[in-house]
């Protein structure tokens, strides 16, 4: 087993005494960049019907408009 105080790594975090590996990301720059434009996390929108989101609203996974049923499928 690995000694967590020793370990040092970029891509991996000890959790209860166990390495989680984190997944390697395969986004471009881009895509980032066009997730933070249009997310409702971010924009407090629906891209679809860009009705904004109640101020209450915090889903706790996905942010599904309940506006035009726009089902968002980032998870």
């Amino acid at each position: 087993m690995m000694n967590p105080d020793s370990f040092e790594d970029d891509e991996g975090s000890f959790y209860n005494g166990e390495l989680i590996r984190q997944p390697r990301q395969t986004w471009t720059l881009e895509e980032k960049l066009e997730l933070l434009d249009t997310h409702p996390m971010f924009t407090r929108r629906c891209p679809e019907c860009e009705m904004p989101y109640p101020k209450d609203y915090r889903p706790v996974v996905h942010w599904d408009c309940p506006f035009c049923d726009w089902k968002d499928d980032t998870v």
